[in-house]
């Protein structure tokens, strides 16, 4: 994973519960050496908490990228009810990768 056009890293999870699976495992992809460089806030809920894990990227070029995991505890209700697609570690990486590509090339066009 590329990570040297991510600047910040903000991320809520439960670690007991399986919906928390994702942003546990991005943050053990992440070097050692990126701690230095990325802003790292990394929050552990209650065990008790049914709250979303939730993964935020912030990019170099102002982009966020902002994701969520509802540990399908609560029912949503008519307000809140949203199509959601299952993000998976590999789309996240791949996502941040694509996108550190485009930065690459735009800083190699510009001189």
């Amino acid at each position: 994973m590329i990570t040297t056009y991510i600047t910040t890293l903000k991320t809520a999870f439960n670690p007991f519960q399986a919906a928390s699976k994702v942003p546990r495992l991005f943050l053990n992809l992440l070097p050692a050496e990126a701690h230095k460089s990325i802003k790292i806030s990394a929050k552990q809920l209650a065990r008790t908490s049914t709250a979303p894990a939730t993964l935020e990227l912030g990019l170099k070029d102002g982009k966020t990228l902002k994701y969520t995991w509802d540990s399908g505890a609560s029912k949503p209700t008519a307000s809140t009810e949203q199509k959601v697609k299952r993000t998976s570690l590999q789309d996240i990486v791949e996502e941040v990768n694509r996108h550190a590509r485009v930065l690459d090339r735009k800083a190699e066009l510009s001189g």
